[in-house]
């Protein structure tokens, strides 16, 4: 009887001591930081290159030139100027439609009766003094005309966004379109002054390899001479 209770006991134990291993330990919480830095890495430059324009952003004359005649001469930037244009006159139509509209309306018109009315009726009265009697008679009107409309579901607000929102997207899109076509004239320009560059290179080594080919010419002809050695020596000496 007791060592049942004593494997009871030790079973026991052992349960306890395995449920307390088992924990899961309470890992470190880190603090949130929220105030920034002033700058990163002692960094106190305020250039920011979006300000730069372009023609300052090269230092190169001819590099400048070819991009001025490109955005002069590039058909596509020249229509989305106008398209610019364009939703720019929409924006100021969207906001004069807020105003209230006058207008004037003015008509005239020949007008005669029909046979089977009473103003037909009347005119075979007058049919026994005919040279008296109109032929037609006029019609004039002048009238004039007010309206407002009220924006009550926001249809103006929204078609007035709108325009305004297609309108900001033409600019962006025009200075996208001109960012693109600098940058590939400029890396145009560039990979051909590097092209120029090894061309220059490759002719200087052309020059070597060729002085080179003389100088070997040269000493295989000193070696047919009989006395080559000498001569060299001399020479050296």
């Amino acid at each position: 009887m007791k060592s049942n209770s004593r494997i009871k006991y030790l079973t026991f134990g052992f349960f306890v001591f395995t449920l307390g291993s088992c924990k899961i330990k309470d890992l470190p919480s880190r603090s949130e930081i929220k105030s920034l830095p002033i700058s990163y890495l002692n960094s106190q430059d305020t250039i920011n290159t979006g300000h730069i324009h372009w023609s300052k952003y090269f230092s190169d004359p001819n590099l400048v030139a070819l991009i001025d005649t490109a955005l002069s001469k590039n058909q596509e930037l020249n229509i989305m100027s106008e398209e610019i244009n364009i939703a720019q006159n929409e924006v100021w139509a969207k906001k004069g439609e807020y105003m209230p509209f006058v207008g004037l309306q003015a008509g005239i018109g020949p007008d005669r009766a029909s046979k089977y009315t009473w103003d037909g009726q009347s005119e075979e009265d007058l049919k026994a003094n005919p040279e008296k009697a109109p032929k037609y008679i006029g019609d004039f009107g002048v009238r004039g005309v007010f309206s407002w409309e009220l924006d009550i579901w926001k249809k103006l607000r929204n078609s007035k966004k709108a325009a305004a929102l297609r309108y900001l997207a033409s600019i962006e899109g025009k200075n996208f379109m001109k960012t693109q076509l600098i940058s590939e004239i400029a890396n145009s320009y560039y990979e051909l002054l590097a092209l120029d560059n090894q061309m220059d290179i490759i002719k200087q080594n052309i020059v070597i390899q060729e002085n080179a080919l003389r100088i070997v010419k040269l000493q295989k002809k000193l070696r047919k001479l009989p006395n080559w050695q000498s001569i060299v020596l001399k020479r050296n000496f």
